[in-house]
């Protein structure tokens, strides 16, 4: 009973390895069979390991064909055991264009052949195809280096090719210019509020036809450039590459937003790219446990990855929540031009999306707490980006829409728009000055002790 126990509460807050290993220790038990099985290929299902699925699908004789069926996504389709792209996604692989000269092998060896330029278009060969960015005319790919083209190569493919992972040359010197992927939403637009003025915003702009919705985007760019920021406006279709591998369209890694930047930082002289990561996903794992963010190896390898590359790694708001990066907005004017829904109509949001309730919901803009979205999203356990829902909630008095969250609801989360002092830490001395002397304009410190270092809402 108490591995049974175990293994549902660790199936439960998504600890997928961890439900493993309790199923395994009782799935000699006829009656636990079923059970320790059903756990145990769900979580590979979650995890996107779809040959794991269908090799203990087939082992257990096809118990689970109807389970995985109902339980497919538009992305995965399961059809007589064996897994197959939607029809969405069908449609999206066969659209995509081709280069002139696309007859030649994808080179495992050595990533940086596997890109070619055509006119403005730089093309990279992946294993499944094609995938492309349009960039400025100026643009030379064989005067970028081959550090660059590794690095993007990475980003993009890791996940599923580790042979991606190639030793840099680091010959590249540290280029003069920072940079920002920028999304246009409340984080990236908070970064670019205190990043140096002089900062390239690079915005990247999915070419393939989805819900997502250029339009808020376009009327922040349109205001910067206005008021004499430099932006870069770079379509590419990368974001499809996951689709490939039955994951629905995004990006392959945290960092593949930036890769126009990366490829581009020859051609502009960009020593830094900047992320508008906050807190949320710095210092708290997934938004609700906190963990010493300078130590863990995820930052200590993108950030020697990238300083290989002759590239800063910069997190501007690592010690930022998103509740302090709508208070950066506010105080910064630009408020009044940004909208983080990616549904929007360039003019105001959905109204029906989790971000509009916690991002748009704070700036006093309308939503509906009924949705049928931003229910399911407070429904779920643990609940998605945890301190930062939490606070929205106590931030618009709904506390008594959500009495199932009353216990979590009770805690103090006055300091959850203040600035979290040893993040500075993480900045490159060459930019921290500047940086530090921005958001100190905007925002407090946190005062100590830190509320933050204690944070663990599901005690895990």
């Amino acid at each position: 009973m108490i591995r049974r126990t175990l293994m549902r509460r660790a199936y439960n807050t998504g600890k997928w390895k961890r439900a493993r290993y309790y199923a395994f220790k009782i799935i000699s038990k006829p009656k636990e069979r079923y059970l320790a099985r059903s756990v145990i290929i769900r979580s590979y299902w979650n995890e996107g390991d779809y040959s794991k699925v269908l090799e203990l699908n087939k082992k257990w004789e096809y118990q689970f064909n109807d389970l995985l069926e109902r339980d497919s996504r538009s992305s995965r389709v399961l059809v007589n055991g064996e897994m197959q792209h939607s029809p969405k996604e069908k449609k999206w692989h066969i659209e995509q264009p081709l280069p002139r000269d696309n007859d030649f092998e994808f080179d495992e060896i050595e990533m940086a052949n596997n890109f070619c330029q055509e006119g403005n278009r730089l093309w990279m060969k992946h294993p499944n195809g094609w995938t492309f960015w349009d960039l400025p005319d100026e643009f030379r790919y064989d005067e970028t280096h081959p550090d660059l083209l590794r690095l993007t190569a990475e980003i993009l493919l890791y996940p599923w090719h580790p042979s991606s992972r190639q030793e840099l040359d680091g010959t590249r010197s540290l280029g003069s210019v920072p940079a920002l992927s920028f999304s246009a939403g409340t984080d990236s637009t908070a970064a670019a509020m205190i990043m140096p003025e002089n900062t390239i915003l690079g915005y990247h702009r999915r070419t393939v036809e989805s819900i997502l919705d250029h339009r808020n985007a376009q009327t922040l760019l349109t205001r910067l450039q206005n008021e004499g920021r430099q932006t870069l406006d770079i379509p590419s279709n990368h974001e499809l590459i996951r689709t490939y591998y039955y994951k629905q369209i995004g990006f392959s890694t945290d960092f593949a937003c930036a890769t126009h930047l990366i490829l581009l930082s020859d051609l502009y002289d960009i020593g830094a790219i900047a992320f508008g990561m906050p807190l949320d996903n710095t210092y708290l794992w997934k938004g609700r446990k906190y963990r010493d963010f300078k130590r863990i190896d995820y930052f200590q390898y993108w950030s020697k990855r990238f300083n290989s590359a002759g590239l800063d790694l910069v997190l501007p708001i690592a010690g930022i929540s998103e509740a302090g990066c709508i208070r950066i907005c506010q105080n910064s004017g630009i408020s009044d031009s940004m909208n983080s829904c990616l549904r929007g109509d360039g003019k105001s949001g959905c109204g029906t999306c989790w971000k509009c309730f916690h991002k748009n919901g704070p700036l006093g803009r309308p939503f509906n707490i009924k949705g049928r979205e931003i229910q399911t999203f407070l429904h779920r356990s643990p609940l998605p980006t945890t301190t930062h829902a939490l606070w929205a909630l106590k931030e618009l008095n709904l506390e008594s829409e959500t009495p199932h969250l009353q216990e979590l609801l009770e805690q103090d989360l006055s300091w959850w728009t203040g600035i979290y002092p040893p993040s500075a830490e993480l900045l490159p001395i060459r930019w921290r000055d500047e940086i530090k002397e921005h958001l100190y304009r905007y925002l407090e410190p946190m005062s100590k002790p830190y509320a933050l270092e204690s944070v663990n809402h599901y005690s895990e």
